[in-house]
C-alpha cells in the first residue's frame, strides 16, 4: 500500500499573511486558517487554527492578495518541523501548501468619515 500525505483545508484567514526571509534571501509565506468543526461537542472544540506555509514564489504572489477574514482553500501536505532552540529541541506541525485559492472575500466595512 502506498503512503499518502495530502491535506485539503477550507477556512478563514485569521490575520494578514506573514513573510519570513530565509538564508539566501528566499522567502516563506506563513498564515493561519481557522477551520470550524461541523459537530463540535463544546465551544472550545468548535475550531482549529492551522498554520500553513509556502516556499513557492508563484503561490506567494497569490498569498500577497489575501486579507484577514478571506475564505481560502489550501491543498498540500502535513509537515512536522524540528529545530534546536536555546531551551532545547522544538517542533511544530504545519501544512506546506502546494496550491491555494481564494474562495470568498467578505464585504469590508466602510470606515466612517468624520
Amino acid at each position: 500500500m502506498e503512503h499518502v500525505n495530502e491535506i485539503v483545508l477550507v477556512g478563514r484567514l485569521s490575520g494578514e499573511p506573514e513573510w519570513r526571509t530565509l538564508p539566501g534571501d528566499d522567502q516563506v509565506a506563513v498564515w493561519r486558517l481557522i477551520v470550524e468543526h461541523r459537530d463540535a461537542r463544546s465551544p472550545q472544540d468548535a475550531i482549529d487554527t492551522i498554520r500553513c506555509v509556502t516556499y513557492d514564489a508563484k503561490l506567494q504572489t497569490t498569498v500577497r492578495t489575501w486579507t484577514h477574514g478571506d475564505v481560502i482553500e489550501v491543498r498540500g501536505a502535513l509537515r512536522h518541523r524540528f529545530w534546536r532552540s536555546p531551551t532545547g529541541p522544538r517542533g511544530l506541525y504545519e501544512v506546506e501548501a502546494a496550491g491555494a485559492t481564494l474562495l470568498f472575500r467578505p464585504p469590508r466595512k466602510e470606515k466612517a468619515v468624520s
